[in-house]
């Protein structure tokens, strides 16, 4: 039997975390029960990247639903979760159930109107050896408590430390982080469908999650696996170099509002995965290609020596910038615009990295008297602002 998991689709739960009311509507609809596993489910995800305790404790959630207590057991340490109740908790947490769900799901802010957390065990009388059974399990009683504290109400971590805790080389094999944050900030407290193309062991799944907290995380691999634990991650198994079967993962999971091709490099797949996933981003969006450099190395379909081949990688994000420009370029027959010429707004490239933003490309080019105007006619052309851009 699958798990609630498996069952409910978590977008909309996550849309409905944005407000009380259509929290209450979404909880009535599949069930107290279930909605509280996903609930917890994303708190042991959360918790596994900020602390690995030593002792595990024993966390009873009382929920509240209506007129109802819903029971639910988390040991720490090895993330287990039961439903009942434990007959001497070392901690005991007291919730509504929407608001719980709005602490994990809904905007950013303070969610702690009706939540109570007590330590259960004593600390032990004074002159108690520190090895004492009753010292020690007061500890991480107390280790836990400030855990599920600080997964529900404290402060947020940068992208880099999040890459760091998970594991991801998104920071110090790489320094892409700063980056990341610059071009997905506005991104991060929206309920957005990521795709990252891939093939490491899930850290850089695990990191996104955590980073992008009510958004839905999809990991196309060549491997199958699962999305360590969290509720809103998948791993898909593909190959980012057969367009028919990227066709039918956008098909099933998309639109996406962001694409990261984290992939095998090789500029063949690059290109194939970017020609066929782009049509499936959503407009606002972002579709990225990292370590690009390798569009210089023979060995993976590259050239160091024409820099401009349109079947590399960069060759082919070249083309990409002057479809940005095609209003401006000079042509003696009609031209039909494509779908990245009316659709690529941004093309911005660091070291290593290319970021593609998708939005409207449709601002018109300079009068033909301009163009086949010598340099000092056209400088008396009026200057304008605005429209589509390359970084």
């Amino acid at each position: 039997m699958k798990s609630s998991i498996e069952r409910i689709p978590v977008q909309g739960i996550i849309a409905a975390a944005g407000s009380r009311t259509s929290a209450l509507t979404e909880i009535g609809a599949h069930g107290p029960e279930c909605v509280a596993e996903i609930f917890l489910a994303e708190l042991v995800s959360r918790m596994s990247l900020l602390d690995e305790p030593e002792d595990p404790a024993v966390v009873q959630w009382d929920l509240g639903f209506a007129d109802n207590r819903i029971g639910f057991v988390l040991e720490t340490g090895t993330g287990t979760v039961r439903a009942g109740w434990a007959a001497e908790p070392d901690v005991v947490v007291r919730q509504d159930l929407p608001e719980a769900l709005q602490a994990v799901f809904g905007p950013a802010g303070p969610h702690q109107a009706t939540r109570e957390m007590f330590v259960e065990v004593p600390g032990g009388r004074p002159g108690l050896d520190p090895g004492d059974p009753l010292v020690v399990r007061h500890a991480s009683a107390v280790r836990a408590a400030k855990l599920v504290r600080d997964v529900l109400s404290g402060p947020r971590l940068d992208l880099a430390e999040i890459a760091i805790r998970a594991g991801a080389d998104k920071w110090g094999t790489h320094w892409y982080t700063d980056l990341y944050e610059r071009y997905f900030g506005s991104f991060r407290d929206h309920p957005v469908s990521v795709l990252e193309i891939g093939c490491d062991g899930g850290e850089s799944l695990r990191m996104w999650a955590h980073y992008f907290s009510r958004g839905v995380i999809h990991r196309l691999d060549t491997q199958p696996g699962h999305g360590g634990g969290a509720p809103r991650a998948r791993i898909v198994e593909g190959d980012q170099g057969d367009a028919a079967s990227l066709r039918t993962l956008a098909e099933r999971f998309g639109p996406f509002d962001i694409v990261i091709d984290d992939g095998t490099h090789v500029s063949e797949h690059v290109i194939t995965s970017f020609t066929t996933l782009y049509p499936h981003l959503n407009p606002g969006g972002l579709y990225v290609i990292e370590d690009i450099g390798s569009s210089y190395w023979p060995s993976w379909g590259g050239s160091s020596v024409d820099l401009n081949r349109p079947d590399t990688s960069l060759g082919f994000v070249k083309t990409l910038v002057d479809g940005l420009n095609h209003q401006q370029l000079v042509r003696d027959d009609p031209y039909e615009p494509t779908l990245t010429d009316r659709t690529v707004s941004g093309v911005c490239l660091h070291h290593n990295i290319a970021f593609i933003e998708k939005g409207v490309n449709t601002e018109r080019g300079a009068p033909a008297w301009v163009s086949a105007a010598g340099p000092l006619a056209a400088s008396q052309a009026p200057r304008r602002r605005g429209g589509a851009s390359t970084c």
